[in-house]
């Protein structure tokens, strides 16, 4: 039987070790996986500014598939973004979501458009693109602090 909350840590742990090699910055897991009324979603840069609310799914199969045009109420990609943008919204913040499914890379869910890489989809429905997270944190500019810092 597979324990779901440690596969959503490890999850978690890997985006974080993910994020923290990109960017040099020192990703923590939310307290309490986000059940803080002030912090929401599943990673952060504590004592900063964090511009993006930050979830990560780690599931058996992947949420990319004709259930998002066929079953839109019930296709993870689709309720985890909009539960990511409503958490978003509430904390000021802009969404962000990584996901991976069993023996698959990490993906990324994002409103920004890539700039540096033609390797992404975008879902005109949900105002999203989603690539490799590996590709868009090696090729894409962002800044992850409202203080301005960047990677790339």
């Amino acid at each position: 039987m597979v324990d779901s909350r440690a596969k959503g840590a490890r999850g978690e742990y890997l985006v974080r070790d993910m994020l923290r090699s990109a960017t040099d910055l020192q990703f923590e897991r939310v307290p309490n996986s986000g059940a803080l009324e002030y912090l929401k979603g599943d990673l952060y840069v504590p004592n900063e500014k964090n511009r993006f609310c930050i979830e990560v799914k780690n599931y058996e199969s992947s949420p990319l598939s004709d259930k998002i045009f066929t079953a839109k109420k019930t296709n993870n990609l689709v309720r985890w973004w909009k539960k990511v943008e409503k958490q978003a919204a509430g904390g000021d913040q802009e969404p962000l979501l990584f996901f991976k499914y069993n023996r698959s890379p990490v993906f990324v869910v994002t409103n920004l458009q890539p700039r540096s890489t033609e390797e992404w989809m975008f879902i005109q429905f949900l105002n999203c693109f989603v690539l490799p997270a590996t590709t868009w944190l090696e090729n894409e500019t962002v800044e992850f602090l409202r203080n301005g810092v960047q990677f790339q």
